[in-house]
């Protein structure tokens, strides 16, 4: 037991008590003689001349002084090799940086080399550039730190998700708390993710166990640089972000959850969980206590100065070796305080008793994760853990019920009141998926978030949070070389990297084409922020839209910027253009000198003059549970499912229609609103199979009713699936189900054509067949079907895989509604789409230039708000113009009146680039169907 080192060296809790007691000891001491030292100096300064030349902080001479501290010569980055590492100084001149604080003044110069950031400095300084340095003028584009995600599930889920490889939660065997569990015990580093997810600039995540267990297992730091060791080989150790740093130094993880995933997994109630948390809790405590006790008693005898070996046989006679429990290690740990962690919690119940168990044991989380109501009580959360960070969403919400209650200001609420927000990923499929991380930002951005702190919420919050901010998260001297260069301000919808750096090495490898694309642009302005969306008080909602849908009354719109629909005579230029509204319609869209004539003259005319403001089509949602679903997990609140059992031959027992089922304005249905969506059109849900069901047309409007104008058409399209999720008792195979397509529409052909038959219908084209498909040999069965059967109208909706095969559909006139243009390979269906810019060219953009007609639409109820962001996003890169990059969020189906086709919306703001806020939407006819249904206090 008596080692040479003494009775504590190999007792690291024991060792750290020693230390502890000495630094105690020492800091008595201190204070004796700092007191005994201010009271002479305040003596001194009393009775005597003044010695003491008091001087203010040394500030530095100049910026370049701020920005080149010695210590960055010295700092090196334990990640970085001479084999594989970064080759050589680089010098990145003429950027607009943000560097983790805020956006600074001028353009700067950044030098790093062996993996660390060496100085920062403004240009016009003109910085010393070493010799032989490899120099890359920017030309004024945008640098940010690499981005930091601090909650991830990528290497444990990696690309494509198999069960084989989905390791991201212990479950059932071991229970509810697994503390001793290790996320890097699963991590897979061939994960196709990890490039993917580098090249949308995020260079740093923090993977964590899954959220089925209240403790969940021990997390770990990656840097998402693939093959970084020097053999270039699939090594696990090698992605951390303290690879070469001792084990013992590294900073520890912990992952907790509490609410819905462990209730439903494990079957308890709040009550029992939080019951056995506790329980374990109090057992780690007990253990910690007794390794104290024995460590106290310990050190009296390693501080003792006779008979030691004596005292030593006697503390080991009466009190045995050092209380150890292998699995309560790590809940120790966590009662010492040596673990940073991270709660997945939603609502603010479970946030106050959460904190209110962990508190009880001495315990504080770093941060709450997802946590999507937390915005409601940002004072208590800052009264009961005054450095929590809340990472959070930006957008991604409704699937279950506690995150029902989510508000897309969030974030700018939590921030107001002081809170720290920070932006995660989650990464569990293609609705939270790492790449768009900075897009988070921008959403947030949009919703109020200023622009440092939405930036901020990406780099250096999370950094902090997680306890790595002294090398990431910034730009700074002696920092990680983790830097991202974008095409434009990284806030602007559709922001790319041009390249990516960690630990100073290329991740896109994209130098002949950068150097090419830089050396032939000239010097750009600073790219600039976008604007957040306005939004007016309630009050002033009332005054407005009261004189809107007042009779008689006359409303004139000016100000408008863009004019994006077709009007009766086609608009040169926009000045001067205004819309009338009279009696609450829409009577003229055109000069004012032709809206205010004879007909409509000048008189008891109110005018509103739109900051920007922009006309649009109104936009349709496509394939969401509009109408039929408010929260998927939660069957009571929708229509249901369609079964996987029924013979779908038989269209009268199988086939189903959503106009049956509907139950308007759900959570869904206001973000629709307020993104210009006037329409949508909903199938029935489907729990398996191949038949969905027959979609209605539905209206989004406030006061649309079932009764009354809410269903704009009753059938829209026969809705069916294939492949994967198209399986089912009768359909047991792919190759079933789409042999069970080919049987209905030959059966549809055999009926007599004036059977009412939604089949037949089918058959002759008379209704588009909807067909759900992801996997490119499932799209080409289905252009093999148009060819046998030519006169059926099919769309295909999904379509991953379709640019494998875009010159054939455009052959075949198949249109596509395509879900996956920001799309990833998440299951093997998808296993080789494309993962779009920077790595790929945009599947909207190979469709497009292949000839194909393609329609735009979004998967997630909670991101139908986003339909015009994400027509900019597809336009950007398939060079349209706003007006074709919106018409495809517009779909058809809307009656020609007055000369407009459709609906269309008023936005005071771009909506295309997350600008806009609707102002008012008007229907096909005219009616005016909503007016501005965003306010500063609505709850999003």
């Amino acid at each position: 037991m008596a080692t040479k080192g003494g009775l504590l060296a190999s007792e690291s809790p024991c060792k750290d008590f020693a230390q502890r007691s000495r630094i105690r000891r020492l800091r008595r001491w201190r204070r004796l003689l700092w007191t005994l030292l201010f009271i002479g100096v305040f003596v001194a300064l009393i009775h005597g001349e003044p010695k003491i030349n008091i001087v203010p902080y040394p500030r530095y001479l100049t910026e370049s002084d701020l920005y080149n501290e010695v210590a960055s010569e010295s700092r090196r980055n334990h990640r970085w090799n001479p084999v594989s590492g970064q080759q050589g100084d680089i010098v990145i001149q003429n950027a607009t940086l943000f560097d983790g604080e805020s956006t600074r003044d001028g353009t700067f110069d950044i030098h790093f080399s062996s993996g660390v950031i060496r100085s920062v400095s403004p240009t016009r300084l003109e910085h010393p550039t070493p010799e032989g340095a490899h120099i890359i003028n920017v030309h004024g584009r945008f640098i940010t730190p690499g981005l930091v995600d601090m909650h991830s599930h990528h290497l444990l889920l990696p690309f494509p998700q198999l069960p084989a490889t989905n390791d991201v939660n212990e479950r059932p065997l071991l229970g509810p708390i697994t503390p001793y569990v290790r996320a890097i015990d699963g991590f897979k580093p061939y994960d196709p993710a990890i490039r993917i997810i580098a090249s949308g600039g995020v260079t740093s995540s923090l993977v964590l166990p899954g959220s089925a267990n209240i403790v969940g297992g021990e997390a770990y730091m990656v840097k998402n640089l693939p093959l970084s060791g020097e053999s270039g080989e699939p090594i696990v150790e090698e992605l951390l972000l303290e690879y070469g740093l001792p084990e013992n130094a590294r900073q520890r993880y912990l992952k907790m959850a509490c609410g819905e995933n462990p209730k439903g997994v494990y079957g308890n109630t709040r009550l029992g969980l939080t019951w056995l948390l506790r329980k374990h809790l109090e057992e780690a405590r007990d253990l910690h206590e007794r390794q104290s006790a024995w460590c106290r008693a310990a050190f009296d005898v390693q501080e003792s100065s006779f008979a030691k070996t004596h005292h030593i046989r006697t503390l080991i006679r009466s009190h045995g070796k050092r209380p150890e429990s292998f699995e309560l290690e790590t809940l120790v740990a966590l009662i010492r305080g040596e673990l940073n962690v991270n709660v997945h919690c939603y609502e603010p119940e479970d946030l106050e008793r959460m904190l209110a168990v962990l508190h009880e044991f001495g315990v504080h989380p770093q941060a709450f994760h997802h946590a999507l109501e937390a915005w409601q009580v940002p004072e208590l959360l800052k009264h009961l853990e005054e450095n929590i960070t809340i990472a959070t969403f930006a957008e991604n919400a409704l699937f279950k019920a506690e995150a029902y209650g989510a508000n897309l200001r969030g974030p700018k609420v939590l921030d107001d009141h002081g809170v720290k927000v920070a932006l995660k990923s989650d990464h569990t499929g293609e609705e939270n998926y790492a790449k768009y991380l900075m897009y988070q930002a921008a959403v947030s951005h949009s919703f109020g978030l200023s622009e440092d702190k939405s930036l901020q919420a990406v780099t250096s919050i999370p950094a902090r949070s997680v306890q790595q901010d002294h090398r990431i998260g910034y730009v700074r001297p002696g920092y990680d070389a983790d830097l991202v260069l974008w095409d434009d301000h990284p806030l602007q919808v559709g922001a790319t990297p041009l390249e990516v750096f960690i630990d100073g090495r290329s991740v896109l490898d994209s130098n002949d084409h950068l150097e090419c694309l830089l050396h032939n642009s000239s010097s750009v302005e600073s790219p600039g922020a976008p604007a957040p969306r306005p939004s007016i008080l309630e009050q002033q909602k009332e005054d407005i839209c009261s004189s809107v849908h007042s009779s008689p009354s006359k409303l004139l719109f000016t100000g408008i910027k863009k004019v994006l629909v077709d009007t009766p005579t086609p608009l040169e230029n926009t000045r001067d253009v205004v819309l009338l509204l009279q009696d609450g319609k829409a009577v003229c869209l055109d000069k004012r000198s032709t809206c205010l004539s004879t007909k409509y003259n000048e008189q008891n005319v109110t005018e509103i003059n739109l900051n920007h403001g922009y006309i649009t089509p109104g936009l349709v949602a496509f394939g969401n549970n509009l109408g039929i679903q408010d929260i998927p997990s939660e069957e009571s609140t929708g229509d249901g499912l369609t079964g996987k059992s029924t013979d779908v031959l038989d269209e009268q027992r199988s086939l189903h229609f959503a106009k049956y089922g509907l139950h308007l304005h759900g959570r869904a249905s206001t973000r629709a609103r307020i993104g210009g969506v006037t329409k949508a059109i909903t199938a029935p849900r489907s729990n398996g199979g191949i038949v969905q069901g027959v979609s209605v047309g539905i209206r989004t409007s406030e006061t649309a009713t079932i009764l009354d104008n809410g269903i704009w058409k009753d059938d829209i399209a026969l809705h069916l699936t294939v492949g994967q999720s198209a399986k089912g008792d009768d359909t047991p195979t792919v190759a079933s189900g789409v042999e069970r397509l080919r049987q209905i529409l030959q059966a549809g052909k055999e009926v007599s054509p004036g059977s009412a038959s939604i089949y037949v219908q089918a058959a002759n084209g008379s209704i588009p067949v909807v067909v759900r498909a992801y996997n490119e040999d499932d799209i080409s069965q289905l252009i093999l079907i148009k060819r046998d059967f030519p006169s059926v109208n099919l769309v295909i909706h999904g379509a991953h895989g379709a640019v494998s095969v875009a010159e054939h559909l455009a052959q075949a006139n198949i249109p596509v509604i395509l879900t996956g243009n920001r799309g990833a390979p998440t299951n093997w269906e998808k296993k080789n789409v494309l993962t779009g810019p920077p790595l790929t060219e945009s599947p909207a953009k190979i469709l497009i230039d292949a000839g194909v007609l393609i329609g735009l639409a979004v998967s997630s109820d909670s991101k139908v708000h986003g339909l015009a962001q994400e027509a900019h996003w597809a336009g950007k890169f398939a060079g349209l113009s706003d007006k074709e990059a919106i018409a495809l969020g517009t779909g058809t189906g809307g009656e020609k009146a007055q000369g407009y086709t459709g609906d269309f919306v008023v936005w005071e703001g771009d909506p295309l680039r997350g600008e806009g806020s609707v102002v008012v939407s008007v229907q096909d006819g005219g009616e005016i169907a909503d007016c501005w249904p965003d306010t500063s206090n609505a709850i999003l």
